[in-house]
């Protein structure tokens, strides 16, 4: 929580790519480079929700410490120097996105799925983050049998950024979405591996909304699109 100053205090500041920026206390390194104008990429990110630091690309560089850090879960200190796209920090987002597309069947979505579902075609274009490199196996299975209407559940196209679920429980409050296996095997599912409209899910959409990739999809969209969209996964 950002905690108040009173009107005798002076702002701390950070240095933000040799600039000089004031911050509120309690503010993450992440949101003072986005006030800055600073393009810090990241997948797992929603701003409506607590900070998680699981894509890992917001990563930024701190001076006096040994690696890089997520700029999302590290709080602003007064003093600190931050490089936000330094050689360092641009190769290892480009190897994360390499990775991270390397186990989906596709990158390139409909823009109809939703509306953060082009995220991350964005940035692996952004980064020319080529697939062939880590070529292999795909996680996540898709669970075309599901017969709801509304939602597609294309999990051939998740990459386990959690937003989905953490939308359900944190500002729904629902928790109709879960996380089920570690690693490679990871799967979002619902309670005992069923059917949406067997779980506690309400169709709000907001998962939809806030899936990066198009993994969770609109399908009244897709089908208003009338050119076979709904079909394909595993």
């Amino acid at each position: 929580m950002m905690q108040p100053l009173n009107d005798s205090q002076e702002l701390p500041t950070l240095t933000l790519d040799g600039e000089e920026i004031a911050f509120t206390p309690g503010e993450t390194v992440y949101e003072v480079a986005t006030r800055a104008g600073k393009a810090v990429p990241t997948l797992c990110y929603d701003p409506r929700l607590e900070a998680f630091g699981s894509c890992r690309l917001c990563v930024v560089e701190v001076a006096g410490q040994r690696v890089p850090v997520a700029s999302c879960t590290t709080r602003a200190e007064d003093g600190m120097e931050v490089a936000t796209a330094s050689a360092k920090v641009e190769g290892l987002r480009q190897t994360l996105l390499e990775l991270v597309a390397s186990e989906n069947r596709e990158v390139a979505v409909d823009a109809l799925r939703g509306v953060a579902s082009q995220e991350l075609e964005t940035l692996v274009e952004q980064y020319d983050a080529g697939r062939g490199r880590f070529a292999g196996a795909h996680s996540g299975r898709s669970r075309q049998d599901d017969p709801n209407p509304f939602i597609l559940r294309d999990y051939d196209l998740c990459i386990s950024c959690y937003r989905c679920v953490r939308v359900c429980a944190e500002q729904e409050g629902d928790y109709a979405i879960s996380i089920a296996n570690r690693g490679f095997g990871t799967q979002i599912t619902v309670e005992f591996g069923g059917h949406l409209q067997d779980s506690a899910c309400t169709f709000c959409g907001q998962c939809v909304q806030t899936c990066p990739t198009g993994a969770l999809a609109d399908k009244k969209a897709l089908r208003f699109a009338g050119d076979g969209r709904l079909t394909g996964g595993r």
